[in-house]
């Protein structure tokens, strides 16, 4: 696996990014919590990395990936992380957009993630 930033691995990168969008509004609230406990796992990290890195939510800053597939990745879970609970506020969509253009990507393109989301919410429900 790749080395980020910061002695990081990519994945500790992308986890540390949805962590500081999570936190953004200064707590982590339980489906947050368990979207972030998923994507851990799936990424394999180990219990104290992700410790590690929660306990530092309020200092994290945002990394930009370098590959698309990644950017493209972040996105989504970004905004999936924005709408866990079903809708994405004003807030929260300001902050989607500033990262999106972060990453590259313009309100067009957010516009259609944030649809694509929905749908995948709605079949959930």
């Amino acid at each position: 696996m790749g080395q980020g930033t910061m002695g990081r691995t990519v994945k500790e990168e992308h986890f540390a990014n949805l962590v500081a969008v999570a936190y953004s509004d200064g707590l982590l609230d339980e489906h947050e919590k368990e979207f972030l406990s998923v994507r851990a796992e799936d990424y394999g990290l180990n219990k104290d990395t992700v410790a590690s890195i929660i306990e530092k939510a309020d200092e994290l800053k945002f990394i930009v990936p370098l590959n698309n597939e990644e950017k493209e990745d972040q996105l989504a879970d970004i905004v999936y992380i924005a709408m866990s609970d079903g809708q994405v506020h004003e807030k929260e969509y300001e902050l989607c957009l500033s990262i999106s253009q972060k990453l590259g990507f313009n309100q067009k393109d957010l516009d259609y993630i944030i649809g694509l989301t929905k749908k995948l919410w709605e079949e959930k429900g």
